[in-house]
């Protein structure tokens, strides 16, 4: 390839993807996208230099090894490979030796503790870190011995985070990561729904707060050198809210919470790219470890906003260089933000439709309805100037590279007109419309 510098290829062409390949544009470096789906946003972009199409690791993680080995025949230097889902790094976890005298592959220090939930809340609390108490039952019969020693509200996940986005299994859940649990009964009925995809659940202790109290360090770190760069920032709003997908972050500076990442990633053994994410509890002013993800997440790029661009960062120290530290400045982006469009759009269309439900039963009166038709719009206003003010940047949508943006457009109003006539034809609640914790 024209590139003197060795090339990149990303496993993903959405969120983070175009991150990463915004993130190195510029630097003489081609950049690749590896992708398993034709009408992705970012297979249009401009910002990579070719769009390979893989198999889905998640599926066929054979037949994706197999097309790593033939795209390496089209490279003379050893491309470095960037994971950016679960799925991605269990891959490079069973494959990455395999791979290695091919690729630069990213370090595999510490995955049992980072991608195991009980590990990491056992090993933070060896460290006298603060964690949500936390239990793991894998049967009916051991949930309702255990129930005793927890304390609701909870809230209910997966071991792994991979586990519940197998295919069929995201739906199967609900398309729900985690969920809110009130009540002893509750908790079994859920357990009898979700039982037959893996018996075996984590449970944590609810620690009380909204989405604005869930704050991220964003860093790289270095087997050698330590921290080579960070950033924090906090979540404004996720679809669904307090369990779901951040759709509008914000950079922030809490010192508070840098030193804590740095412990627990150096302790577990790893090296490399990691969003480490805390539940602030205001009360105690506590910083409760959540959970890890050990790769690039969605909105790595707004550290780029805060002089912190850790795609770099990463990809000097995987060709052998030694990077430069670098230092955050919230000085002048402070409340610089990042916004996932289509997820921010969903999280409007929940709030507004929630607007429009009747609050009792029978036949509202044209009162009640111009009430609620009024709350609809002002939920709609609201939530899209407070999504829209101030500096943002956006997940897909870039004026240098407009066609993803349209596609991703295109994309999201299907799938909203979809929504709309499932709910038109059924006595269901819209996937959208109510807040399912």
């Amino acid at each position: 390839m024209s590139s003197e510098h060795p090339p990149v290829f990303v496993m993903n062409v959405y969120y983070s993807g175009l991150g990463i390949a915004r993130s190195l544009h510029g630097r003489g470096i081609d950049v690749f996208g590896l992708s398993s789906e034709a009408d992705a946003p970012g297979m249009t972009s401009g910002f990579f230099n070719g769009i390979y199409e893989v198999p889905n690791g998640r599926d066929e993680p054979d037949a994706l090894y197999r097309r790593l080995l033939e795209l390496r025949t089209k490279h003379s230097d050893a491309p470095v490979i960037f994971p950016t889902r679960d799925f991605d790094v269990l891959f490079l976890h069973h494959y990455g030796q395999q791979l290695s005298p091919f690729y630069r592959v990213p370090q595999d220090g510490g995955f049992d503790c980072l991608m195991d939930k009980l590990e990491l809340a056992k090993t933070a609390s060896r460290l006298g870190m603060a964690v949500p108490p936390t239990i793991v039952c894998s049967s009916a019969q051991e949930l309702q011995e255990r129930l005793g020693t927890i304390r609701f509200p909870v809230v209910v996940k997966p071991r792994f985070a991979y586990l519940w986005r197998r295919k069929s299994a995201w739906e199967a859940v609900g398309a729900r990561k985690a969920f809110l649990v009130e009540s002893a009964d509750e908790l079994h009925r859920e357990y009898e729904r979700i039982a037959g995809l893996n018996p075996e659940i984590l449970i944590q202790e609810y620690i009380a707060g909204s989405d604005s109290d869930i704050v991220v360090c964003c860093c790289y770190v270095s087997r050698n050198h330590g921290l080579l760069g960070h950033f924090t920032a906090k979540k404004l709003r996720q679809n669904p809210p307090l369990f779901g997908t951040g759709c509008a972050i914000e950079a922030a500076d809490i010192p508070e919470i840098v030193p804590l990442a740095a412990l627990i990633l150096e302790s577990s053994g790893y090296s490399g790219l990691a969003e480490v994410e805390f539940k602030h509890d205001k009360d105690s002013n506590t910083f409760y470890l959540i959970e890890i993800n050990p790769r690039h997440w969605d909105q790595h790029e707004l550290g780029t906003r805060v002089g912190v661009n850790l795609s770099w960062l990463a990809y000097q120290s995987m060709i052998g260089l030694r990077p430069s530290v670098q230092i955050p400045t919230y000085k002048s982006s402070a409340g610089y933000k990042w916004i996932a469009e289509a997820e921010a759009l969903m999280l409007v269309m929940r709030k507004a439709y929630a607007q429009l439900q009747p609050g009792g039963r029978g036949t509202s009166s044209p009162k009640e309805l111009i009430s609620r038709c009024t709350a609809f719009v002002r939920t709609v206003v609201a939530e899209t100037y407070f999504l829209l003010k101030g500096r943002k940047m956006f997940a897909i949508s870039n004026r240098r590279d407009p066609i993803p943006g349209l596609l991703l457009a295109f994309r999201t109003f299907r799938q909203i007109f979809k929504m709309m006539i499932h709910h038109l034809l059924s006595d269901r609640t819209a996937p959208y419309a109510a807040d399912n914790r």
